[in-house]
């Protein structure tokens, strides 16, 4: 059973991944935004790492591989997106994701109650579901590389956490992707950057961060074997966009509300459990 702390940490983790994306929905989606909105995340953060700051020997090898991920995942994300629509692209891709951690886990040895298969498939399912327009070949491979990515990152983390604070581990695995973007705007976008310098951005930010500090003190906090059931519950963040979205505007299909509904069954399973 997922310890109940580790549960309301990653349940608030999905609502604040939530409302920072709405937020960035909002705001331009340049390299400019990109690297204010990730530098304030790391600004925000390093008091939160400095204070509670451990980080041993044997953690390095999976900050470095949590670091590439975090690139890889913005390099095929922004691939996927030039070869088909976000609105079917991002779904299918962090739908994929919770089932390709159960896969590596349960591959990797590591013990997986039995739960966690029907709760992973309910919320893969509806995060699925909620993908406006088809779902053709094109899409999946599209959304593969991005799924793989999202599958990696929580899977590598949930043993780099065992030598290493939560707040340090995600401060250092994200400050060679804020590194990147910023020195990228700098050559291409210094105006843009100017641009993005306001309340929005930076509000955005800091719920970056504190949306990842939350998951990763809830993986900090469970066996390798719950690290399925954290990565679903992650994507319980459609539950939360929903109603967040109204904020901008959106309409939400039939599709949408039933996946919803699938995703809520696969937590509630989760949580009662």
């Amino acid at each position: 059973m997922v310890p109940v702390g580790a549960l309301a940490l990653v349940l608030a983790s999905a609502f604040v991944h939530a409302l920072w994306n709405v937020l960035f929905a909002r705001a331009s989606r340049g390299v400019a935004a990109l690297a204010v909105t990730n530098v304030a995340g790391l600004a925000v953060w390093a008091p939160v790492a400095l204070a509670r700051w451990r980080i041993e020997a044997g953690a390095w090898p999976y900050l470095l591989v949590s670091a590439a991920f975090q690139i890889y995942y913005l390099v095929v994300l922004r691939r996927a997106y030039l070869r088909a629509p976000a609105h079917t692209v991002y779904p299918v891709a962090r739908g994929l994701g919770p089932v390709l951690v159960l896969v590596a886990t349960t591959a990797g040895g590591a013990p997986v109650p039995w739960v966690a298969y029907p709760a992973v498939a309910l919320i893969s399912a509806g995060v699925w579901l909620s993908a406006t327009g088809s779902v053709d070949r094109r899409v999946l491979a599209a959304a593969f590389p991005v799924a793989i990515s999202a599958a990696a990152y929580p899977f590598v983390a949930g043993y780099g956490l065992r030598h290493a604070d939560p707040a340090a581990y995600l401060w250092l695995s994200t400050a060679p992707l804020t590194v990147g973007t910023l020195a990228i705007a700098l050559v291409t976008d210094r105006p843009g950057l100017r641009a993005a310098l306001r309340p929005a951005t930076i509000a955005t930010g800091a719920g970056m961060v504190a949306s990842g500090g939350l998951l990763m003190t809830a993986l900090s906090m469970v066996e390798p074997g719950q690290v399925p059931a954290i990565a679903a519950l992650r994507e319980t963040g459609t539950l939360f966009v929903i109603p967040l979205s109204w904020l901008i505007d959106r309409t939400f299909t039939r599709a949408a509300a039933a996946g919803a509904v699938l995703v809520f069954a696969g937590a509630a399973l989760l949580a009662l459990r």
